[in-house]
């Protein structure tokens, strides 16, 4: 499984995100936007040009802009506890 996390430094629901994986020890990877331009490029297309954060992407699935409740149906989902 791959799970990624397009985010930014501080972002309340990037953190809660990350907190979550890190605590149910899932690897992840984790790309923040203000540091990676390719990462930045590809939130460009998956927004139409803009970059908004959180973006959660599960075995290629993407889940744009997800909120607390997304993110967790996604979990349960997966089978994965925090």
């Amino acid at each position: 499984m791959e799970i990624i996390i397009y985010g930014k430094k501080g972002d309340a629901h990037t953190v809660a995100f990350k907190n979550f994986l890190r605590m149910a020890e899932i690897d992840f990877t984790y790309k923040n936007l203000a540091e990676d331009e390719d990462a930045k490029a590809h939130t460009k297309k998956l927004y139409d040009g803009a970059v908004k954060y959180p973006t959660l992407i599960v075995d290629g699935e993407v889940h744009l802009t997800p909120t607390s409740d997304t993110f967790n149906k996604v979990m349960k989902e997966l089978k994965l506890r925090g």
